[in-house]
């Protein structure tokens, strides 16, 4: 797992929206997308339903939430 994708997943979840984060942390759309996927993969479990324009956390989303902040204050200090 990479911590990139960590980023992008906790600006996700901060901003509500793919393109706004992607904006935020100057990458492309898609590969907001692709990072979100990958980290879908290593889970196994959807981060967000998607229904049309609008993102929300699944539940399993929001229990990485907590895990990733953990994760991210770790590798921070």
């Amino acid at each position: 797992m990479e911590i990139r994708n960590l980023v992008t997943f906790l600006k996700v979840t901060e901003l509500n929206s793919f393109s706004k984060a992607a904006e935020a942390l100057d990458y492309s759309q898609s590969a907001v997308t692709v990072q979100i996927q990958q980290l879908e993969r290593e889970l196994g479990v959807r981060l967000f339903d998607r229904i049309g324009k609008k993102i929300y956390l699944t539940d399993a989303g929001r229990d990485f939430l907590d895990c990733s902040r953990k994760a991210i204050e770790e590798v921070a200090y």
